[in-house]
């Protein structure tokens, strides 16, 4: 069922909740995960879309990241193991040395 799985959840506002990636790919990770079930890129109206992206904003700025570096990606549908719950990913601190 919806939310009873175990999550360190960073942040929640009423159409996301903010989890780390449990498979992170650089020393910050997180997940923006859409509370509605079903949604992905091509269909998610762009208000909405707006205000996650509006949320990843904040992150960003709150992390200094735009002093170091981040990657963003949206992952579209059968490209992820969280299926039918459109996602963002906010990969920060990346090594130059090492690209994700």
């Amino acid at each position: 069922m919806a939310g009873q799985a175990p999550a360190d959840k960073q942040g929640e506002t009423e159409d996301l909740i903010i989890i780390p990636d449990i498979s992170s790919q650089a020393p910050i990770h997180l997940l923006f995960v859409s509370k509605n079930h079903g949604e992905e890129l091509a269909n998610v109206q762009s208000a909405k879309l707006g205000r996650m992206l509006d949320r990843v904003q904040q992150e960003i700025n709150q992390r200094d990241l735009a002093k170091s570096s981040y990657r963003i990606a949206i992952n579209g549908a059968g490209a992820t193991l969280v299926p039918n719950h459109l996602h963002i990913h906010l990969l920060g601190r990346l090594s130059p040395t090492r690209p994700v």
